[in-house]
């Protein structure tokens, strides 16, 4: 008898030990007032901070470290807290994050495992919080770029659809800080002007356009639905990025993904260009397919202004934009 109820105690405590980590979790899930997107077939919100972002104390003050996209850091075992909504449809999501445009491991949660990514599942209409750490091993002084993407559907191809896809999610860039008196920002890089430009504006694309026929035509050639290459096999693609409406040259940093993970591009983790005002840059792009056979997303995402310090007041100069999302297969 003895020996039963101690079975059946060790049974109990497992149970209340599930409970209260799935509370846990649900706590962090919670439905949200998505009202004001009842317009918008389907949409994401990425909303971040940490212990330092309300560093006025008055809500909704443009000179705190939130209104300006800072994120002062005092102490890297403490997280930033992401909080991401979903309308539209259930979806499945994967996270990336990159630290001055390089992608590095990061954590969900004090007791996660230090990956590359982090997929998670959200229902239409629900919100969670991301508390999100990244590794101690960063340069602790000067100031940093902080992007964070998130993309649907990480188990679907566009050759799946046989189409491209236009619209998968969504990113969002912090300035980063160590020191509350420090937020210069090296913006010393070397950009390089475009070989071809067109007087024209076009959205952010990755295709095969080698001819350069948009030149002739100012036509902007779609991409291809699959592209397929052998493993390791070095392939070009033609970019075509636009600046953004300035008053004076625009600074553009291109950084591309294959299967979710960094692509080097022309040997660097990043293409920095320096686009004229009003003008499209066309140009090649040398990438390196993966060494495993398989079916892998490209997706690319075009910065302006990638080392100025955020300035709230003219967003478009700060604008993120994705190319649209093709299938690289890659075949013995």
């Amino acid at each position: 008898m003895k020996k039963r109820l101690t079975v059946l105690f060790f049974i109990v405590i497992i149970i209340l030990s599930g409970c209260s980590s799935f509370n846990k979790n649900i706590n962090r899930i919670h439905k949200w007032d998505n009202s004001k997107y009842k317009n918008f077939p389907s949409s994401i919100g990425i909303n971040v901070y940490n212990e330092n972002s309300f560093n006025t104390g008055i809500k909704n003050d443009p000179n705190s470290y939130k209104a300006n996209h800072t994120l002062y850091i005092s102490d890297l075992t403490k997280p930033i807290t992401v909080m991401f909504n979903n309308n539209g449809k259930d979806r499945k999501f994967i996270m990336n994050v990159y630290y001055d445009y390089e992608q590095i491991k990061f954590k969900i949660n004090s007791n996660g495992k230090f990956d590359q990514k982090y997929i998670f599942n959200l229902d239409d209409g629900y919100e969670i919080e991301l508390p999100l750490y990244l590794p101690q091993n960063l340069t602790k002084s000067g100031s940093h770029k902080l992007l964070i993407t998130f993309c649907i559907a990480p188990d679907l191809h566009s050759s799946d659809l046989n189409q491209t896809i236009d619209w998968y999610g969504s990113a969002t860039i912090q300035d980063i800080i160590f020191s509350s008196e420090n937020i210069n920002f090296d913006n010393t890089k070397e950009f390089e002007v475009p070989k071809n430009l067109i007087k024209s504006s076009y959205n952010y694309t990755l295709n095969q356009d080698y001819d350069y026929s948009i030149l002739k035509t100012k036509i902007l050639p779609n991409p291809p639905v699959v592209f397929t290459v052998k493993p390791n096999q070095k392939f070009k693609l033609i970019y075509n990025v636009s600046s953004p409406p300035a008053k004076e040259n625009s600074q553009v940093l291109l950084l591309t993904t294959i299967g979710y993970k960094q692509a080097l591009i022309n040997n660097k983790p990043y293409l920095l260009l320096e686009l004229p005002k009003g003008s499209t840059g066309i140009g090649e792009m040398e990438l390196t397919a993966p060494d495993k056979p398989g079916l892998y997303e490209i997706i690319s995402y075009s910065v302006c202004s990638p080392f100025n310090k955020f300035d709230g007041k003219n967003l478009l100069s700060f604008n993120i934009e994705a190319s649209q999302r093709f299938t690289l297969r890659v075949k013995e």
